[in-house]
C-alpha cells in the first residue's frame, strides 16, 4: 500500500478530537451556497484520479486532496479559508500524526501555504500542509484542503420533490442493483440516461420547481445522484402502492397550491399550511383520489438511516410554536436570559468593550449580531455549553427555556394533543371533511457512495393507520400518564442539557426531551425533541422533532396497528 493510500485509511486516526473533519465541515457548513454535505472520510477515490468524485482524492503519489462537497462554486474559496483559519492551529498536532507514516530517518520541513489547488483537481485556493525532504526542491508529501462546487452559482435548487414526481408521473421504477452492475462510465451514462428522461416530462409537474438541480452543472453533464437515489428510494414504493392505477395530475405545492387543490391546502391555529404534502398525485381507480405526499430525506448509511426531522420550527422568538402558548411573562424570562448570557460570553470574549462599544450596553440586536461574528466551531460550542474559558458563563438561556418549557407543558393532554397533531396531522380528514383525500408521510433514504447507488425503502406512514394508533391513545382511559421529560438516547442513558454543569466540551450544545404516553411504567415514547441552533446566533434555536424508535415506541405502535388493519381496503 502507498504511503498516500495509508494516510487516507487513517484519516480519522490523525484528524482527531477539535479538528476531526466531519466536525470542522458541519460546524461551519452555512447558507446562501455554503451548505456542505456530510463529510465522509471514508469515501476515497482511487489513486492517480484526480477528477474521481470522491471526498479524499489520490491525484498522486505523494498528495492526499481532501475535497468535501460546498453548493455554490464561488464558496469555495471561502472553505479554503476557513479550513486554514482552524486546522493552523492544529498544524503542530497534525505534523506529530503524520510523521510517524514517514520515514523516521528522513529529514525536512514542513510548510503550509493557501494558494491554487491545480493538479486537475480544482482550480480554486487550497489549503496545503507540506513535507519537503532537506536538499530536495519539491515537497515529498501533502495533504491539501480543496472542495468540489456543486453549481456554478446561488443555492443550487433541491431536486428531489420534483425527481420523485416525474419518476411517479413516467411510472418508472428503477432496478438499482441493475445500474450498479454496469462498469465504469456507463454507469453514470444509465443514470444520466434516465435523468434526462426525468428532465424531459419535467414540465408536466404542475408548479414544478427545482430543474436546475437535476445536474451539478449548468452544462448537465453530471446528474445529482444523491438526491436521484433518494427519490427513487420514494417513487419505487408509492408506483407499486398506486398498482396501475391511473394518474391525471400530480402538483408540487412548494411555491402555491394550484386552484384544483386549494380546498386541500387548510389552516390550523397559528399554522398556515397544515397540510404538509409536497407533492398531491390525482389518480383513478373505480373513483377519483387525490394523494399528498410529505416527502423527507435521510442519508444512507450500512448500519441504518438516522430518522428524518418531522418538524423544524423556533421555539421561542415571535414565530416561536411555544412561545405562542405560554405567559407573555413566561416569554420575557426567556427574553431576558438569553441577554444575560450573551452579554456574559461576549466579555469572556472581549472583556468590556466590542467594536468601540461597551457590551454591558448593547441591545440584544446588537449582542447577536457580535456573538455571530465571534464565535465558530469548537468556541462556538464551548460557549454555548458553558464549556472551557466559558465555565463561567453557564447556558441560563438555555436553562430558562428548558424550565419555561417543562412547567408549562408536562403533564398537558391538550398539549400532546396539539403538538403531535402539528407533527402527524392525524386530524387533517377532520379538516377536510373530504373521504377522496390520502396522506403519506415518506421518507427518500439514498446516497451515491463508492461510485455506486446506495437506496433503502424506508416505511411509509399512512395517514389512517396514523389517525387509529392517536385514536387509541387519546381514547384510551388508562393513558392517564403524558410526560414530557429530559430526553434518553438509544441505550437508555440520559442525555447531557447544554446547561447541565457536567457536560463537557465538545458535547452537543442542544436540549432534549421525550414525549411519553401511557400508564406509569408502561409509556409509549411517541417522539424525541431536540432544540438546538442550527446556524447564525441571530436566529432563533429550532427544535427539531424525530420518530421515537425505543422498544415501545412510536414506530412498534405504528408497525402494530397496521397488522391490524392489513385487511381494509387502501383506497
Amino acid at each position: 500500500m502507498s504511503l498516500v493510500a495509508e494516510v487516507a485509511k487513517d484519516l480519522d486516526k490523525i484528524f482527531t478530537g477539535s479538528y476531526k473533519l466531519s466536525q470542522f465541515y458541519s460546524s461551519v457548513s452555512g447558507s446562501a451556497g455554503r451548505e456542505i454535505e456530510d463529510f465522509d472520510s471514508s469515501d476515497i477515490g482511487p489513486e492517480g484520479n484526480a477528477t474521481h468524485s470522491a471526498m479524499v482524492r489520490l491525484p498522486n503519489q505523494t498528495t492526499i486532496a481532501i475535497m468535501p462537497r460546498i453548493k455554490n462554486v464561488g464558496e469555495r474559496e471561502w472553505l479554503a479559508k476557513k479550513a486554514q483559519s482552524h486546522f493552523e492551529d492544529y498544524v503542530d498536532d497534525i505534523k506529530e500524526k503524520l510523521c510517524s507514516k514517514l520515514d523516521p530517518d528522513l529529514e525536512g520541513e514542513w510548510t503550509t501555504d493557501l494558494r491554487n489547488v491545480g493538479m486537475q483537481v480544482s482550480t480554486s485556493l487550497g489549503f496545503f500542509i507540506e513535507f519537503t525532504p532537506k536538499g530536495r526542491k519539491r515537497p515529498s508529501f501533502r495533504i491539501v484542503f480543496g472542495a468540489k462546487g456543486l453549481t456554478q452559482g446561488g443555492k443550487l435548487p433541491d431536486p428531489h420533490e420534483l425527481m420523485t414526481a416525474c419518476l411517479i408521473l413516467k411510472k418508472q421504477k428503477v432496478n438499482v442493483n441493475t445500474i450498479n452492475a454496469l462498469k465504469g462510465d456507463k454507469k453514470i451514462e444509465k443514470i444520466k440516461e434516465i435523468v434526462d428522461g426525468l428532465y424531459a416530462v419535467a414540465g408536466d409537474i404542475v408548479g414544478g420547481s427545482g430543474l436546475p438541480g437535476f445536474y451539478c452543472e449548468k452544462e448537465r453533464t453530471t446528474p445529482d445522484c444523491v438526491n436521484f437515489a433518494k427519490a427513487v428510494s420514494i417513487s419505487n414504493v408509492i408506483i407499486d402502492k398506486l398498482n396501475g392505477a391511473k394518474i391525471h395530475t400530480i402538483w408540487q405545492t412548494g411555491k402555491q397550491w394550484a386552484r384544483e387543490i386549494r380546498k386541500y391546502d387548510v389552516q390550523k391555529d397559528d399554522i398556515k399550511h397544515y397540510n404538509s404534502s409536497d407533492i398531491v398525485i390525482k389518480f383513478e381507480t373505480t373513483a377519483i383520489h387525490y394523494w399528498g405526499i410529505s416527502l423527507k430525506k435521510a442519508k444512507w448509511s450500512a448500519s441504518g438511516p438516522d430518522e428524518p426531522t418531522l418538524l423544524n420550527k423556533p421555539m421561542y422568538g415571535a414565530n416561536g410554536f411555544i412561545q405562542k402558548r405560554i405567559k407573555p411573562s413566561e416569554a420575557a424570562k426567556v427574553e431576558k436570559a438569553k441577554k444575560k448570557f450573551f452579554c456574559g460570553a461576549m466579555k469572556v470574549k472581549h472583556g468590556e468593550i466590542y467594536k468601540k462599544k461597551k457590551i454591558a450596553t448593547m441591545n440584544i440586536k446588537e449582542l447577536l449580531k457580535g456573538a455571530n461574528e465571534s464565535f465558530q466551531g469548537n468556541e462556538k460550542n464551548n460557549m454555548l455549553t458553558g464549556t472551557g474559558e466559558y465555565k463561567c458563563n453557564p447556558n441560563i438561556y438555555f436553562k430558562e427555556m428548558n424550565d419555561v418549557f417543562l412547567s408549562n407543558f408536562d403533564g398537558k393532554k391538550e398539549f400532546f394533543n396539539d403538538f403531535l397533531d402539528t407533527v402527524f396531522k392525524f386530524k387533517l380528514q377532520s379538516y377536510l371533511k373530504d373521504a377522496v383525500f390520502h396522506f403519506t408521510l415518506i421518507t427518500g433514504v439514498g446516497d451515491w457512495k463508492n461510485g455506486d447507488l446506495k437506496v433503502q425503502e424506508m416505511e411509509e406512514i399512512w395517514h389512517k393507520t396514523t389517525t387509529e394508533v392517536f385514536r387509541e391513545l387519546f381514547g384510551d382511559a388508562t393513558n392517564t400518564e403524558f410526560r414530557l421529560i429530559p430526553g434518553f438516547d438509544k441505550t437508555g442513558k440520559a442525555r447531557r442539557q447544554a446547561f447541565d454543569p457536567k457536560i463537557q466540551p465538545g458535547e452537543a450544545a442542544k436540549l432534549f426531551y421525550d414525549m411519553r404516553i401511557g400508564p406509569k411504567g408502561g409509556e409509549h415514547t411517541i417522539v424525541n425533541i431536540e432544540v438546538r441552533y442550527k446556524g447564525s446566533l441571530t436566529s432563533e434555536p429550532q427544535f427539531q422533532v424525530f420518530f421515537s424508535t425505543a422498544k415501545n415506541g412510536f414506530k412498534a405502535l405504528y408497525k402494530r396497528t397496521a397488522a391490524k388493519l392489513a385487511h381494509k381496503p387502501r383506497w
